[in-house]
């Protein structure tokens, strides 16, 4: 490429990047850099044995929150700050204890009260944040997303758990077909025996 190839080049780059600067409405600058400072994230590992809930609707501290596992709703939401304003949520629902990682939502449900949900983080979001999977307890969909797992070989560890009960050892899943040393060296670093 010729120097005066470059510079055109290098000119409608930056043409482009001033032209999608200029565009962008001043408000979803704001919101950007809003949502930024209000989410919390987790940046340091999990320690040993912990689970990642990802806190998210009416709180103070939205974002992924490291905790115990069997930690209640409301010692949850502390963890991300509270809810915002004076929302009350069923007292029945904060005593839920948290097992496994998942999303904790909290939506206003008007005249100041509010409904809370726990559910279960997509596979594909455990993938990407590196949580560990549970074997003793992970679906079929969540085992498929564990590196040299597929589809089968999920199903024949949700049908051995099914039929000898929990498994006690990483090397426990050896009994599972498909399941060598090589492939559960790699599984290792990425499962959890809760």
């Amino acid at each position: 490429m010729s120097r005066e190839q470059q510079g055109v080049v290098l000119f409608l780059s930056l043409s482009l990047g001033l032209f999608f600067f200029l565009t962008t409405p001043s408000s979803a600058w704001k919101e950007s850099s809003s949502r930024t400072s209000s989410e919390r994230t987790s940046t340091s590992p999990l320690a040993e044995g912990q689970i990642l809930i990802k806190v998210d609707g009416s709180v103070n501290q939205r974002g992924m929150v490291p905790i115990e596992p069997g930690t209640s709703l409301l010692e949850a939401l502390e963890k991300a700050g509270g809810v915002k304003g004076k929302l009350s949520l069923p007292p029945e629902a904060l005593t839920t204890k948290i097992d496994k990682s998942s999303r904790l939502l909290v939506v206003p449900d008007g005249e100041g009260k509010g409904k809370v949900s726990l559910e279960p983080l997509a596979p594909p979001k455990l993938k990407v944040l590196s949580i560990p999977i549970p074997v003793n307890t992970a679906s079929v969909e969540e085992l498929d997303t564990l590196p040299g797992i597929g589809p089968k070989t999920a199903q024949a560890i949700v049908e051995y758990r099914e039929t000898h009960g929990k498994f006690n050892s990483a090397e426990d899943l050896l009994q599972v077909p498909g399941i060598g040393p090589k492939k559960l060296a790699a599984l290792k670093p990425h499962i959890t025996l809760p």
